[in-house]
């Protein structure tokens, strides 16, 4: 694997399919769970009018704004999990690579064009959740993927030039959905009639940048813990890794010290949201204080925690700030996440990777006076100011989505124990969001939102979540059914299934007071008594809508 920076190496992983169709329902891998799927509406089937060898032929060197040359096409043969394609792959001019699968034989004119991951610079080929896969394979889709313009995710890439990072920051997903329809032009005889976005991640940030830049570009998107601060983001990396580590490189906390806080921040908050069930639904509820867990006399670690391991824990939850104690970003950890932060690209592990691949490359392009290694870092306004403008081509803050709120769908998303992400971010952005186009329920008509207790970074989690998004979008698009929630399912540790509905923002589960907390049945619908105010105040607040 190249080194790629926490987010891709991450979704590599996290990404690779795990879902097969089945006959009656679609099925994950894992052994006693089911994850319920949204039927995808029927629509009528279209066969090719080209051979796909011949693809190569074409002239597609005229696309506006995506001059592009198809390079190889041949039929991909049909697997178990996947229908038969006609696999094309070629680029958009300059180096924006892709891949490009066209059914050969059950097209219903629909695109799905899936994001890409970290610093990307590879073609991937997985979504987020993961049971999507099956449904985005099955041959209803045409699906394709594309590198961000460049190769290789460690940033040297960014010292190529300002177009190099123009189409990472925003120009290689559009251009690349341009070249895709136009190919589906000619092989099927006309363009598709539904186009959608899936990402996650990165591929989140790509999704938003779409809705924000590309109004026009597809009818619905899915933007699953979107990195729209990414600039911002490298504040938390660039802390984690500093405070997360002893003088002599190792890590201050040990399994033994994250397993001893998750079980007590578990035991302390699990029954804020009204039931003790194994997961915060709201991990922005707790409160808990690690420094009551510091030994006592003749009380030694691993049963309790050193006075430097319970202050490391204390600045991970809070997040950088700086000397006056102002935010530098949307808070820290989450509470609930502490199991993540010794998994092989956790910040404190990663993140003097990511200071190199995102701070040095991306955003300060090696500069005689920029910040020169993790240590050097000042968490100060000036620096905070510098990075935050240098990187702003990156960002995909804005709430102007007034283009896209005609055309189109779009469901936000995020794991609530998102160690990379954080838990304040995203509810921020849906509150501005809000705000600008007149409260939730104007925004819920056309964009909403679904914050998934106990899940990581795309994929996993103390309570591993899985559900549809996918059939979610497409039944709201093109039959008007918006998704009121979707149902979740996990298989626990203790080898159980759980059902949960997880409800749009702000309407989250409520236990209707007895039955198995398993059992989706024994959930309703709780709306806030009033609508929340996510405003969360850090240094970047004054700059949301560049």
């Amino acid at each position: 694997m190249n080194r790629s920076g926490f987010y891709s190496g991450l979704l590599i992983i996290l990404l690779l399919p795990v879902c097969s169709l089945g006959q009656a329902k679609r099925e994950t891998a894992l052994p006693g769970t089911s994850v319920q799927m949204v039927p995808i509406p029927d629509r009528t089937v279209v066969t090719p009018i080209l051979d796909c060898a011949k693809l190569v032929q074409h002239d597609f060197s005229s696309v506006a704004e995506a001059p592009t040359r198809v390079q190889s096409a041949a039929t991909e043969a049909a697997t178990a999990e996947r229908a038969e394609f006609c696999l094309v792959k070629g680029y958009v001019a300059p180096t924006i690579q892709f891949e490009l699968r066209l059914p050969t034989a059950r097209w219903t004119g629909r695109y799905l064009q899936g994001g890409c991951g970290g610093n990307c610079g590879t073609i991937m080929s997985g979504l987020a959740p993961r049971c999507d896969i099956s449904v985005a394979f099955a041959g209803g889709f045409a699906v394709g993927f594309e590198n961000s313009g460049h190769t290789g995710g460690d940033g040297v890439w960014a010292l190529g030039g300002q177009s190099v990072r123009e189409d990472f920051a925003f120009r290689a997903a559009h251009a690349f959905s341009a070249a895709a329809k136009a190919i589906m032009a000619v092989y099927y005889g006309h363009a598709p009639e539904f186009s959608y976005f899936q990402g996650c991640s990165d591929g989140g940030r790509e999704a938003m940048v779409e809705t924000q830049r590309y109004p026009d570009d597809f009818n619905g998107v899915i933007a699953g813990s979107p990195a729209f601060a990414i600039a911002e983001a490298m504040e938390r990396f660039i802390w984690e890794a500093r405070w997360g580590r002893d003088a002599r490189g190792s890590l201050v906390l040990d399994e033994a010290a994250v397993t001893l806080l998750h079980d007590a921040v578990m035991n302390a908050c699990d029954a804020l949201d009204g039931v003790k069930d194994g997961q915060l639904d709201d991990p922005r509820k707790c409160h808990f204080d690690p420094a009551s867990l510091v030994c006592r006399a003749g009380q030694p670690p691993p049963r309790c925690l050193s006075s430097a391991q319970a202050e490391v824990a204390r600045k991970l939850y809070a997040g950088p700030v700086d000397e006056s104690g102002r935010h530098l970003f949307y808070g820290g950890e989450p509470y609930g996440s502490e199991l993540s932060w010794v998994e092989r690209y956790a910040l404190p592990i990663m993140g003097a990777t990511m200071f190199d691949d995102a701070v040095r490359n991306m955003i300060f392009q090696r500069e005689a006076n920029s910040p020169a290694s993790v240590q050097a870092w000042r968490f100060d306004a000036s620096t905070f100011t510098e990075l935050s403008r240098r990187g702003a081509i990156y960002d995909a803050r804005s709430t102007d989505l007034r283009a896209f709120r005609q055309r189109g769908k779009l469901i936000l998303w995020q794991g609530f124990a998102d160690p990379a992400a954080g838990a304040y971010g995203l509810p921020d952005y849906y509150y501005r969001l809000s705000r600008e186009v007149g409260g939730y329920e104007a925004a819920r008509s056309f964009a909403r939102l679904f914050l998934i207790p106990g899940v990581y970074h795309c994929a996993g989690g103390y309570v591993p979540y899985e559900e549809d998004f996918l059939g979610a979008l497409v039944n709201w698009v093109e039959l008007g059914h918006a998704p009121d929630y979707v149902m979740a399912t996990a298989l626990l540790k203790d080898g159980t299934s759980r059902t949960r509905p997880m409800f749009a923002y702000p309407v989250q589960a409520r236990y209707r007071g007895s039955g198995d907390v398993n059992d989706a049945r024994n959930f309703a619908a709780g709306a806030p008594k009033s609508p929340p105010r996510d405003l969360y105040e850090w240094a970047g607040a004054d700059s949301n809508n560049p």
